[in-house]
Formats: C-alpha cells, structure tokens, sequence
C-alpha cells in the first residue's frame, strides 16, 4: 500500500506512435511470474550498437547515450529532454535484483494522462563523466523504449549542455555550458517550463505555435488549435489516418497522422512531415488547449545536422544539412562525448 505519494510530478514525453496494435508491454518489476514468462534481461550492448540516428526518408532518428546503472552496463538510454526526471525500466530493475519501494511511488504524467508507478533506489547512474547518486526512479514498463533500457532526463543534463552531431553520431553533455558558434548555426531563444522542457516559438505553416523540444518523441505531436489553425480538420474522416500513441504512462490514446505544413524553427523549414493531431492530455496539463501547440519530435530534430540546446543561456541551436561545423570543445571544459 501507498502510504505517502511523492509530491515529484515528472513530465516524461517518451512516445510512440504505432499504425496497428504495439508490442505487448512487459510486467512492471516485482510481479511475480513463472521464470518462462519474466521478460528478457537487459544485457550489455554491442560495440557497434548505434547510439546516435539521423532522421532520413525511411527511419526517425534517436538520441541515446551508454549508461552505467550500480557500475553495470553499458545499458542504452533515450536521451530526452522532454522528461525532468530519468528513469528506468524492469528488465533492467530485475538484472540488478532492485527491489521497488511501494511506500516511495511517484506520480508520472506523461502524452496520454498520469499514473503512479513505483520507484527503486539507485546508487549511481553514470554516463562519461555525469554522475548521479542516490537516486529514486521511477520505474516505467517499456512499451515506448524499443531497445532502450530507460530514459536519461533533465536531472541528468539540464545544467550544463546537451550536443549531438549527428553526421559523427556522437552525443556530448558538456557541464560548463555549449562552445560558442558562428552563424552557420540558426540560434533560437528558449524557455525552459514544465520542470525544465526547453519551449520556443515555432511556426507550423503561417500558424504560430508553442513548440516542445522533445528528443524523446518519435513524430511530432499537434494539438486540436493546431489543427483547427491550420485548416485540416477535413481531413479527420479519413480512417487510414487513425493512429495510436502510447507513451510513457499505461493509457493509450488515439490520433491522427497527416500531412503538415513545413515546421519553421527560426530560419530553418523542415518539410514532408507528417503530425500526430489529437487531443492528448499534456496539452491540457500545460494549459495549451486553445492555443496552437506542438511537441517536436525527432522526426524534426533529427534532420539537422547537429543541435545545441544551452541550458544555462536558454537557446536551441540548429545547425542545417551542409553548413560546415566548426565547433571546436574546449580543452578546459568537461564533455560527456557519447560514445
């Protein structure tokens, strides 16, 4: 029995979006079932697992980073800035032998609603040379993660720098700040809101948006002031477009996927995208239900070249196909360069 619930809200955008039924999920830790049943162990990944994706016409890009949970791994997590707190998932929780603390549950809230979810304690979760001690995380069942072992969230690097190249597919989480860059890279104000999202003003076609940087989720998500703005809402009666978006939390809700206009960040347009347009609940927990809103997911981020986001200066940074990239890390700063 819960005997006291953590008043930590955490806003984990993990999502996924499928066009027919998704993969079953796997029992939370600590349910008891025959040894035939329990899902797999979470074992160390190979030297040529790829950590860092591009976005390319036949696949959504990824973000991941080698973790070390306890000092075992390398586990493959999913950096995403869309969650203030980094999480973990059972298979994991049941190869370390971590045994969940049902007194210490967090509430969760995610795409689709909320839920409480039960928590283990961790010594140390390490990544290069980010360390984090004595945490208590959630432990969330991982019908989003795909191969993923869990979620490296802002607690882990909103302090500091989060760089990925994703021509060298490489990750680097710098803790005194981004290198400073020229004016190859498009430079975009942000607010950091929600437990420390990074929000920016985007434009969706001629319609203006409140946009989420969210490198967890796959597709991009609208709202329905979105989708009213832009004049598609016609295109709803078209069953071939129903999709259904499972997130980090156990509801699932159902949207459509359609053609959107170009996603305008700063100077730069990505076209031929398709959005998820639904009436999902982080919309309504960030009081953006009748404004136009998206969550931008890497089927926009993962087009670029590289991107920056500077949490201490508040800025995303873009840096489109073809620009040449000439940051150079500074010898004094302390990157975490993944892999």
């Amino acid at each position: 029995m819960i005997r006291a619930l953590a008043p930590l809200l955490l806003f984990c955008l993990v999502a996924r979006v499928f066009a027919q039924n998704p993969p079953a999920p796997v029992p939370p830790a600590g349910t008891a079932l025959p040894a035939a049943e329990l899902p797999p162990a979470a074992e160390p990944k190979p030297e040529d697992f790829v950590y860092v994706a591009a976005t390319s016409s036949d696949r959504i890009g990824r973000i991941m980073a080698p973790v070390f949970v306890n000092g075992v791994g390398p586990f493959a997590f999913i950096v995403d800035t869309g969650a203030s707190s980094s999480v973990i998932s059972p298979r994991v929780v049941n190869r370390l032998a971590l045994k969940p603390d049902p007194a210490r549950a967090k509430l969760l809230r995610g795409i689709t609603g909320s839920e409480v979810v039960s928590t283990v304690s961790v010594d140390s979760i390490t990544a290069g040379d980010i360390r984090l001690e004595r945490n208590q995380l959630p432990v969330v069942e991982p019908r989003v993660f795909a191969d993923a072992d869990g979620i490296f969230g802002a607690d882990a690097f909103a302090r500091g720098c989060l760089y990925v190249d994703f021509i060298r597919a490489t990750i680097s989480i710098l803790e005194n700040g981004c290198p400073r860059v020229d004016d190859t890279w498009e430079t975009i104000r942000a607010e950091m809101r929600f437990g420390g999202l990074p929000v920016v003003r985007a434009h969706v076609g001629r319609v203006p948006v409140l946009a989420i940087i969210d490198t967890g989720a796959e597709r991009s998500l609208g709202n329905r002031a979105l989708l009213a703005a832009s004049g598609m809402e016609k295109m709803l009666d078209d069953p071939n477009t129903h999709r259904q978006v499972f997130a980090a939390t156990s509801q699932a809700v159902f949207g459509h996927l359609l053609p959107s206009p170009a996603v305008r960040l700063g100077g730069i347009d990505v076209g031929n995208l398709h959005v998820v347009f639904g009436d999902f609940e982080v919309f309504r927990m960030w009081d953006a239900e009748k404004t136009p809103a998206i969550v931008i997911g890497m089927d926009v981020l993962g087009t670029s070249q590289a991107m920056m986001i500077d949490y201490r200066r508040r800025e995303l940074r873009i840096l489109p196909l073809g620009a040449k990239n000439a940051v150079r890390l500074r010898p004094r700063t302390t990157p975490t360069r993944l892999p």
